[in-house]
Formats: structure tokens, sequence, C-alpha cells
């Protein structure tokens, strides 16, 4: 018999390894020096972003049937959606333009992410490619991460 999860089980994953999220092997991959001070909050803030559409996608593989009622329970349980004012949260924003990306080849590329975030990211650089392959492997590893400890206990 396959073992039953609750959402609170995955939440509760989720929030632990939201926690131990480092953006900063990700932020040295842009090569952003030292004075870059709006280009890694925003940085952060994508990548942020990204962390969650990832652990969407993971949902997706793991609960196929019901990762949407699961991604959007907890984005309404934590106020992901909309602010005080009744208006889409930034955060929010940016976490379905990467669903839509993602969605583009689910798990099996995650290329055209990390050329998304290079173009938002990396201004006139020779490293462009290199920074871009090199990121589509951290966001793959950083999806592994995520789809492996998605049901942990």
């Amino acid at each position: 018999m396959l073992p039953v999860y609750s959402e609170s089980d995955l939440f509760d994953n989720f929030d632990a390894l939201l926690d131990t999220y480092d953006v900063n092997d990700e932020l040295t991959v842009f090569e952003l020096g030292k004075f870059h001070f709006l280009r890694k909050k925003k940085a952060k803030h994508e990548l942020t972003a990204l962390f969650y559409a990832l652990w969407k996608l993971a949902l997706k593989q793991s609960f196929p049937d019901d990762y949407e009622l699961y991604f959007s329970d907890y984005c309404e349980a934590k106020k992901l959606k909309m602010d005080a004012a009744g208006n889409a949260t930034m955060l929010y924003r940016s976490i379905e333009v990467f669903n839509t990306l993602l969605a583009e080849h689910g798990i099996t590329n995650f290329s055209n992410v990390a050329d998304f975030l290079t173009d938002e990211l990396v201004n006139d650089s020779e490293r462009r490619e290199y920074i871009t392959l090199k990121l589509a492997l951290s966001i793959r590893s950083t999806y592994n991460v995520i789809f492996q400890n998605l049901i942990s206990n």
C-alpha cells in the first residue's frame, strides 16, 4: 500500500527546503560584482520565484492529479497570490512567469529558464553562453534536490 501524504506534510517539507535554500551559489554564476546591489536583489527575487516554480514542477511529477490544488492551497496559505490591497504580489507574478517557462520543456531541459534569467540579470558579457549553461545545470540540480526531498520525512 502506498503511503498517503497530507498537504501539511508537503508544505512543511517545502518550507524546510525553502529555509535552507541559499541563492549565493547561483549568484556566483551570474558573476555579479561586489557593488551590484540592485541586480543581486533582483536575482534573489527571481531565484526565489524559480524555487517555488520548481517545487510546483516536482509536485506535478509526483502528484499529477492534485499538484495544482496543492500549489494553489500553499500559495493561499502563505498569502503569496494577493497583497492586502487585493493585487497580485510581485513574487507570485514572477512565479507564474517561471511556471510558464517550465511548462515548455518540463524536466527535460532548463535552458530556456536559464536563458531568460541570463537576459534579465547579465549585462554585456563575453561569457553569456557559459553563464547560461552553468545556470541551467544549477537549476537542474536545484530541481533534483526539491524532487528528492518532496515527500521525505
